[in-house]
């Protein structure tokens, strides 16, 4: 009895540590890199690529999986993620190397005193099963449309945190945005990727445009 009671606990032992050892490996940075290739597609990794060309291919890539998502009172932008080589010639997910995104939209057809009215939307890097895309920032657009229009920085912190800075809001709240700018980056580190202005109608061959 004692020795089978042995086998039994010896047993429990073995597939505890095997199971705690898969969940571990299948969760760090890792195993992540190590499925990249299968995982995001041969398109989208971009580690043998340098200079230019990888600048390009970056650019072209946040665009093309530039979408638009709306649910009850939000509306999610998310774009496309991608493998690079960092600095020290690892091999990363742009939201491993990257762990924020500031997108910046103009107000279309609107101007006050000269100035055409912005918004900057500020949130985490991060991306989840579908490792091709970056998850959306989520714009919680009915809240914003419920606040007096003014300029000035609004953080909300329900879900997933995201800011968001006005600048130049005219007496009512702009429905038509235009993005003018993309960045991924990292905190205390001046260390970006960006794709600015004309660019994003040069890889995406028309505006990116957000309605409230």
């Amino acid at each position: 009895m004692a020795k089978k009671v042995t086998h039994i606990f010896a047993l429990f032992c073995f597939c505890f540590v095997a199971g705690y050892s898969i969940i571990h490996y299948t969760t760090t940075d890792a195993y992540l890199i190590s499925r990249d290739p299968a995982a995001i597609g041969r398109i989208y990794d971009f580690s043998k690529l340098n200079g230019e060309e990888l600048r390009t291919a970056v650019k072209q890539r946040l665009l093309a999986g530039f979408e638009i998502e709306k649910r009850a009172d939000e509306q999610g932008v998310s774009l496309g993620h991608f493998v690079f080589i960092d600095s020290n010639g690892d091999k990363k997910f742009a939201c491993q190397e990257y762990n924020k995104i500031a997108l910046i939209f103009l107000a279309d057809g609107m101007a006050t005193a000269g100035e055409q009215p912005t918004m900057q939307v500020e949130g985490a890097c991060e991306f989840s099963g579908e490792v091709s895309k970056i998850n959306p920032l989520w714009i919680p657009v009915a809240k914003i449309l419920n606040e007096k229009p003014a300029d000035g920085e609004i953080q909300f912190n329900q879900g997933n945190p995201i800011t968001l800075r006005f600048n130049g809001i005219p007496s009512e709240w702009p429905k038509t945005w235009i993005l003018k700018s993309v960045e991924l980056k990292k905190d205390n580190s001046s260390d970006t990727m960006s794709v600015e202005g004309g660019e994003i109608s040069k890889y995406l061959g028309h505006p990116a445009v957000l309605k409230f």
